[in-house]
Parts: C-alpha cells; structure tokens; sequence
C-alpha cells in the first residue's frame, strides 16, 4: 500500500478517508496507531501526523489523549464534501479548485450585486472590515476571508450557489495555505475584496462580477507561487470555515 513520494501526507489522508467512507472505520472506531500506518503506507512518522492532522481540520476525525485517533464520521448530507476533500488531498487538484471557484464565485458576486439587501450589505462589510482589522494587525486573515466570502454567498439567495460554496468551503480554507509564503497576496486580497464589496454595495452586477474574477485570478497566481516556494497544503488549523447557507440550517 505504498503511496508516491511527491504528496506522501495527502494521499495517506485520502486512502484513510476513503475507508471512513465505505465503513471499514465507523463513527467512534480508533484508527490504527502511528506505527501501524507508516507500515501500511511505506511512509514516515511525519507523513502520518499531517495525515491526520489534516482529517482532524476537516471535522472528520478527532484526536483525544490517552485515545489517539477517533472517527467522528461523514454525515450522508456531507457526502459531496468528502467526495471533493478526497480529490483535493491531491495537491495537483487544488488549481482545479480554484478554476471552479472562479466560475462559481463569478456568478455569486453579479447575484450578490443583484439581490443583497441592506442587511446583506452590512454583514458583507462587517465581514470586510474584520479582514481589513486582522491584516493591519498582522494576525491570521484566513477566518475573516473565508467569512467575507460565505457572506457574498449568502446574498446572492441562491440556495444553490450557497450549498456549493458550503461544499467547499473546507477544501478552500486547506489550499488557502498555499499563499501564506507570498508576501503580497494578503495586501493584494484587501485592496480587491474593497473593490469587490464597492461593486455589490452599488448593487452593479458587471463590476461585481470583474471584480472576483480579478480577485480570484490574483488567487490562483499566488497559489502557483507559493507552490513553488514550497508552502504547505494544509490550512490553519486553529479553526474549522464558516458555514454558508445550507450548513447553518443544519445547525
């Protein structure tokens, strides 16, 4: 059960997903210890604590002491997740990730301008500011843009754009650390979420719409950077990403 050298601690993330899938490991089950994973995948103790690590950021596994590794499981409304979070442990995937966001987003910023309320605006700068506040401070912005994005979601009242971009939500917030190496990336995104927010408050959808797709392009050449500078795969993991519309109401 070797697996490639190249994404060693991502493809050892998506085998033990895909065995939490079809139920070889159920909800409360220990996943195997340190040792027996290294020998099951051929890779080293390191590769094996990212692995989970990274399943823990995702909700799907936690780790407690004296326990080790526990399941916690895969919801059946949370199918579509687990499907696309084993495809992006692929870090070659995460390109095509942001290729669907830019078409997806695209649409939700032009309905956002078309559709948001007063309050939607609000909560759109409220979003806005707390990213502004965080990156002047030099703390963390990864929390505050991925809010700033789910609110945008939530006022284009589309439940279908929302429940996508709930979808993948954590598969953004995961290859989002790609650009933590690139030192204007967080600069750039402030002055482009500004002009993003401009557009949906004067409620034009074309602005709205160039607006991310400027901003997500901006994304993806820092992700291409910070590839090459050899940034981890992996988000912060202090936090789990917001939830849109439809995770709310699962709440």
């Amino acid at each position: 059960m070797a697996v490639g050298r190249q994404t060693l601690s991502q493809s050892v993330s998506a085998a033990v997903l895909e065995r939490i899938r079809t139920g070889e490991f159920a909800p409360g089950d220990r996943l195997p210890t340190e040792k027996v994973l290294m020998q099951e995948y051929g890779v080293g103790r390191n590769s094996v604590r990212e692995a989970v690590q990274a399943l823990v950021t995702l909700r799907i596994v936690e780790v407690r002491p004296g326990r080790g590794a526990t399941v916690i499981g895969i919801e059946p409304e949370d199918a579509l997740d687990a499907e696309m979070v084993s495809v992006l442990l692929k870090e070659e995937a995460v390109e095509d990730l942001y290729a669907f966001r830019r078409l997806l987003e695209v649409e939700i910023a032009a309905g956002a301008a078309e559709k948001a309320t007063t309050k939607d605006i609000e909560e759109i700068e409220h979003r806005l500011r707390a990213f502004q506040l965080a990156f002047t401070e030099g703390a963390p912005v990864s929390r505050s843009d991925d809010e700033f994005h789910a609110a945008i979601a939530r006022a284009s009242h589309n439940a279908v754009y929302a429940t996508m971009m709930d979808a993948v939500s954590g598969l953004i917030a995961n290859a989002r650390r790609l650009t933590e190496r690139v030192p204007w990336a967080t600069e750039r995104a402030a002055v482009e979420h500004e002009r993003l927010f401009a557009a949906i408050k004067a409620h034009d959808p074309v602005a709205a719409a160039d607006a991310m797709r400027t901003h997500l392009d901006s994304a993806i050449e820092a992700i291409r950077i910070g590839r090459s500078l050899g940034a981890p795969t992996f988000a912060d993991r202090s936090y789990a990403p917001p939830a849109t519309a439809a995770r709310s109401r699962r709440a």
